[in-house]
């Protein structure tokens, strides 16, 4: 479809280098990062029982073996919590850059324009100005009542503005139904003596991988 593809005005087809570009967009972006995330969301409910048995109530009560279609979707409340808590500690996209557009200031230190500025997601996720024991993993942190008294941009694993991440509806969609598939059928507990280490050289993935064992549940 994209060597197929033409400008609708010009009648342009992409080229070569363009083409790859377009390809490693759809492999990484559409890829690496659900898949890097979720690696962090069974470590993080191996590690929280409490949590990981609140997840299997809702699932049982909703789904109760079945899968997962898109009304019984956005029943699944607690289960997409758990996934955004996770994208809030371990944010697969952890820094975002940009080019400034025009001289600016931040606290009395002048950025010129042209400077290429990072927001570090991964920092202001965990800034305790905006979360209550920012370390600890709570999805309750996802409720409305608490979203609604943080400032827009304490909380963007996807970007922000005209150019967020064009994915993120389908990424999160993707995520819940993945958690909510495996999650009815199988338990994964986290092999011991593992050194879990972040790898932010791309993607905010855990450098040695997570190994688990898988137990088929009854």
């Amino acid at each position: 479809m994209l060597m197929s593809a033409q400008d609708e005005e010009t009648g342009e087809v992409m080229s070569d280098k363009q083409l790859l570009s377009e390809a490693k967009t759809l492999l990484i972006a559409g890829h690496e990062t659900v898949a890097s995330s979720l690696s962090w969301t069974w470590y993080l409910l191996a590690k929280n029982p409490d949590i990981a048995e609140k997840l299997q109530l809702e699932l049982q009560e909703v789904l109760n073996g079945s899968s997962p279609n898109l009304e019984k979707l956005s029943k699944l409340g607690y289960t997409r919590r758990v996934y955004d808590e996770t994208l809030r500690l371990y944010p697969p996209v952890w820094g975002i850059l940009r080019h400034l557009k025009q001289d600016d200031e931040i606290n009395g230190n002048s950025i010129p324009k042209g400077s290429l500025v990072t927001t570090p997601a991964f920092m202001i996720h965990r800034h305790p100005d905006f979360w209550e024991n920012p370390d600890k993993f709570n999805p309750d942190n996802f409720l409305p009542e608490k979203t609604n008294q943080r400032p827009k941009f304490a909380y963007f694993p996807f970007g922000g503005g005209k150019r967020i991440c064009i994915g993120q509806n389908f990424a999160l969609m993707e995520a819940t139904i993945i958690i909510a598939l495996i999650s009815q059928r199988f338990r994964l507990e986290l092999l011991p003596n593992q050194n879990i280490e972040i790898d932010p050289t791309f993607t905010l993935r855990p450098k040695n991988g997570i190994k688990v064992k898988v137990w088929k549940r009854n």
